[in-house]
């Protein structure tokens, strides 16, 4: 469905049903609801206001965003953009919408209040990542089309793109602010290559400053700084020979990782199975921290469920071993016990996930069954 026939529809956006299902998991008192259903398909990319009241949900299909207030868990408006938004962030300030439009290779402006677009920007071959600086004055936009290697920048004060950062790998897929503001991490999935890699920018010069490639990795999806910026966490599908019996037994060629790296020069990478012999998080895809840097969030699209991770015991395991022990725990489908702390069902197909401010709160899109789970956390 295309924005024309789409602004025909918006009119019935608030009268959007509202499914209000809790599901007690076991052990930690994870609180599961699938809470807002959406007559727009395909709820790709979910992101949060910095003051935690409003979500937005980027409808790939239906080439829209649906506003959600986070308090009171109902649809409060949405707004037509362009041909398959994947991403958006909001502006400091929380009035303010970026979204990603990988089809019509463009970013429109959205008017948070009036639920309004105020301008398209346009950008290089599918944008499908967007994040803002520290200070809010730039926006860097990850174009990952087919042959692509930039990521280009928008002055927010103008609307207006600025400058394109030129990168050494093609299919920048997902950017990264580090804390500090300085630096930028930025996953690459080229095409044909066996080692994708984390290119790290220096954002006053718009250069990269180091790569990192990630031995025989595939489909990097989504990348996150720890919040005292030590490590980036990357979460990728491996392609292999070694393989959990169940994954076998269906067909598949790819094992499903976390990549944990040390953003000092020279530090060490960590490539952390998510699978076990007998259990497998098929397709993890967007990733999230909290603010307290105690636990990892990851999207499991292949398997309808939210993997949480001790980032505690990761960072322990990163410390207390040298870079060949790190490598040997890469095949070791046992290892996942020391830092898996819970898998959470959701809905068919999650893609990306957003955490509230305070961390207390998990928001999951979910693909398939076009709503958004929340999840109760530990915090």
């Amino acid at each position: 469905m295309k924005k024309k026939s789409l602004c025909s529809g918006l009119l019935s956006a608030a009268v959007l049903s509202l499914a209000l299902i809790f599901i007690q998991t076991a052990d930690a008192g994870y609180i599961q609801g699938t809470r807002v259903q959406s007559e727009h398909p395909s709820p790709f990319s979910i992101s949060i206001s910095p003051d935690g009241n409003t979500l937005a949900v980027a409808n790939q299909s239906g080439h829209s965003v649906t506003f959600i207030d986070a308090k009171s868990q109902k649809v409060t408006g949405e707004v037509a953009v362009h041909d398959q938004p994947e991403s958006s962030v909001f502006s400091r300030d929380g009035k303010t919408l970026y979204v990603c439009n990988a089809e019509s290779d463009s970013v429109s402006v959205v008017d948070v209040a009036s639920k309004k677009e105020t301008k398209e920007i346009k950008v290089g071959d599918w944008p499908c990542n967007i994040k803002l600086s520290k200070d809010g004055s730039k926006a860097y936009v990850c174009c990952s089309g087919n042959m692509w290697n930039t990521v280009d920048v928008i002055d927010t004060s103008r609307n207006e793109r600025a400058s394109v950062i030129e990168l050494p790998d093609y299919g920048p897929r997902d950017i990264a602010i580090s804390p500090d503001g300085g630096t930028a991490a930025c996953i690459c999935d080229t095409a044909g290559s066996i080692n994708r890699a984390v290119c790290f920018i220096d954002l006053a010069s718009n250069k990269v400053v180091d790569r990192r490639p990630i031995r025989h990795s595939a489909n990097l999806r989504s990348v996150v700084y720890s919040p005292d910026g030590q490590y980036v966490a990357v979460t990728y599908m491996k392609p292999k020979n070694w393989l959990p019996v169940c994954e076998a037994e269906n067909g598949e060629v790819f094992t499903n990782n976390v990549a944990v790296i040390e953003t000092k020069p020279h530090g060490k990478l960590a490539q952390l199975p998510l699978d076990e012999l007998n259990n497998y998080d098929g397709t993890p895809y967007g990733l999230a921290i909290d603010p307290q840097g105690k636990y990892l969030y990851i999207a499991v699209r292949g398997m309808h469920r939210v993997t949480i991770l001790d980032f505690d015991k990761i960072r322990d395991i990163m410390i207390s071993n040298t870079q060949e022990q790190l490598d040997s725990y890469t095949d070791d489908l046992d290892f996942v016990n020391h830092y898996l702390v819970q898998r959470v069902p959701v809905g068919l197909g999650p893609s990306w996930l957003a955490l509230s401010p305070d961390g207390k709160y998990c928001y999951v899109c979910n693909y398939f069954s076009n709503n958004v789970s929340v999840i109760k956390t530990p915090l």
